[in-house]
């Protein structure tokens, strides 16, 4: 499996998650893999309500 199917695989888990609660996601953004960025950006909001962004990198190991 390459980086980019299992990433499409990722983000379609993620966007199930969709909601405005703590521990739903808000938005869920690929990341450009012509840049060599091969993952994707979330938005969650934390226990205070208050948006935060994560980087969910894909690498081969």
């Amino acid at each position: 499996m390459n980086r980019i199917e299992l990433r499409t695989i990722i983000h379609n888990a993620l966007n199930t998650k969709v909601g405005t609660e703590y521990g739903d996601i808000l938005s869920v953004e690929r990341l450009d893999p012509f840049r060599q960025e091969w993952g994707l950006r979330v938005t969650a909001p934390d226990p205070m309500g208050e948006p935060r962004v994560f980087r969910v990198i894909i690498t081969e190991g």
